[in-house]
């Protein structure tokens, strides 16, 4: 096996591309204890290369794909750190993790009550999401240890600034690369700042090895269909892998992760849509506690399943056997792309990437960084009918305004104008079922997007997008863009998004004549809907 490379000048070590070595952790100079809590026979790689440099006490950078071990890496010598010289001050938080996710701190908390089954030390996380008051509890408690700490940096700063005192004689920052590129480099020092480091204490970085290179040899497709397609689309994607294929769909904000795992678990009841493997569901509007319970769930489906999510698990996260991801729609990023396609084909298993992109996004494909990995067009899609489903208004409301608001970050490399990203949010609604139909007398105008001609007489149907409030529109930058149906506020209280019912006065803006009230704007008709044509269809 070739041996790991390192540094002379410094102590980073890369894991060999290798997973298993024939090293046996039955001959690795660690405890009984620790041996006894240790599932697997063999070192990997990243644990080979690290161990006896961690237990020697130097500090250690340590890049590794995820999956390959990185997180027992390095908490078993943190743990023999402990049994060589226990301490005689306060247990809590003696190793010190963090992590940029709940999730990730989760999972690593998970790791460290297996690692240390036969000790005499405990594990706590504190994360934000659950209630601080109750962290403090266990934090504070004669029978519950917390030798090592698990923690998102928030969350930590904030028990550090209320009184917690920390002296930490190891110091984790796992995926220290991502916690420097999403903002956390102040709480960082803020948190360095605030810790009573042991004068011998150890640090251990961890990153990611390029993942580029890693997924080269995944196989990769994009499909580009219609934006008002994009759900059947997805639907007969998840047709053709099968009800035994585990698989994660990646969505680009948290109400449209939402509003598309409800589809999915609408049409997947229905009698008449296709059979799909369970459904679930994790992103930043769910309670930590029911993240959680989804997360396990999935790692646990013992045959097919599909997790819709967010980028909250796009990276760290460890979910064995995924054979498919479905990115829909644009990535943040390039390195989104991969960090994402990353959570399958794991240490050498296989897996398979997709990409649903509409006509306008395919300029993501030309990227250097995109252009230069194996994407070949998707060529065995099925076409179906339009699934049935039935969306409640302010949860179509609340991904319209989300699509509003993530899209409008693309105007300049989609080609959109403000007046276009309008428009295509619109279809958006649309496409989730909003049904924005209003009566007027003809020669008053019309609102919204859509019309048409109903009886020949003089009544007209205008269509009307979901209400969106103006301290949101404010903040998207798009004030006087045509098309939108701005109100004061919204009576759900959410005026950051869009959803619920107007209160004030609607603001058609850019449109003349014919203004409706906030209860007519959201009027429903139980036997008609226009389409972006103009044309009034029955319902299905």
């Amino acid at each position: 096996m070739a041996t790991p490379s390192t540094s002379a000048s410094s102590n980073i070590v890369v894991a060999d591309r290798k997973h298993f070595t024939s090293k046996r952790f039955a001959d690795a100079p660690i405890s009984e204890h620790s041996k006894a809590g240790i599932k697997h026979e063999f070192l990997t790689d990243v644990q080979d290369a690290t161990l006896e440099r961690a237990l020697s006490g130097i500090d250690l950078l340590v890049q590794a794909k995820t999956g390959t071990g990185k997180t027992t890496a390095f908490l078993l010598p943190a743990i023999e750190r402990l049994v060589s010289s226990p301490s005689t001050s306060s247990n809590v938080g003696q190793i010190l993790v963090l992590a940029p996710t709940r999730e990730l701190a989760l999972q690593i908390e998970e790791e460290a009550k297996s690692l240390l089954a036969h000790h005499p030390y405990g594990v706590q996380s504190v994360i934000g999401g659950t209630n601080i008051n109750t962290e403090k509890n266990r934090l504070s408690s004669p029978t519950a240890r917390s030798d090592i700490l698990i923690a998102t940096p928030g969350r930590l700063l904030d028990h550090l600034t209320s009184g917690l005192t920390l002296r930490p004689r190891v110091l984790v920052l796992d995926e220290a690369d991502r916690l420097l590129d999403q903002g956390f480099r102040k709480d960082l020092e803020r948190i360095i700042a605030k810790l009573y480091l042991d004068p011998n204490y150890k640090f251990i970085s961890t990153l990611h090895e390029d993942e580029i290179n890693t997924h080269e040899h995944v196989p990769q497709s994009y499909l580009i269909t219609p934006l008002e397609r994009t759900l059947p689309t997805l639907i007969s994607l998840l047709k053709h892998a099968g009800p035994l294929a585990k698989t994660m769909l990646f969505c680009t904000t948290a109400r449209g992760t939402a509003v598309v795992a409800s589809v999915l678990q609408q049409v997947s009841a229905s009698k008449a849509g296709p059979l799909l493997p369970p459904i679930f569901e994790i992103h930043s509007r769910m309670s930590q506690s029911a993240r959680t319970r989804a997360a396990q769930a999935f790692r646990d489906a013992p045959d097919g399943a599909v997790l819709v999510t967010s980028d909250v698990t796009a990276r760290g996260m460890d979910f064995p056997g995924v054979t498919y991801i479905i990115q829909l729609s644009l990535p943040t990023s390039p390195a989104q792309y991969i960090h994402r396609l990353g959570r399958t084909a794991r240490a050498g298993a296989g897996g398979e990437g997709i990409l649903i992109l509409m006509p306008d996004e395919q300029f993501f494909l030309r990227l250097p960084e995109i252009a230069s990995l194996p994407l070949t067009p998707y060529t065995k899609l099925e076409h179906i009918g339009d699934p049935i489903f039935e969306l409640d208004e302010r949860a179509i409301g609340q991904a319209y305004a989300a699509w509003l608001g993530f899209y409008k970050s693309w105007l300049k490399p989609l080609r959109w104008t403000p007046t276009e990203l309008v428009k295509q949010g619109a279809v958006w609604a649309r496409s989730l079922g909003w049904r924005g139909v209003t009566e007027s007398n003809a020669g008053s105008g019309t609102s919204g997007v859509g019309r048409g001609q109903r009886g020949g007489g003089n009544e007209v149907l205008s269509w009307t997008p979901p209400p969106i409030a103006k301290r949101t529109v404010g903040m998207m930058g798009l004030r006087g863009t045509p098309g939108l149906n701005v109100v004061d506020r919204l009576d759900d209280g959410d005026d950051n998004g869009g959803g619920g019912r107007g209160r004030g006065h609607p603001q058609q803006q850019g449109a003349r004549g014919n203004k409706t009230t906030g209860q007519n704007q959201r009027r429903r008709h139980e036997k008609s809907q226009v389409e972006g044509g103009g044309k009034v269809i029955k319902n299905t």
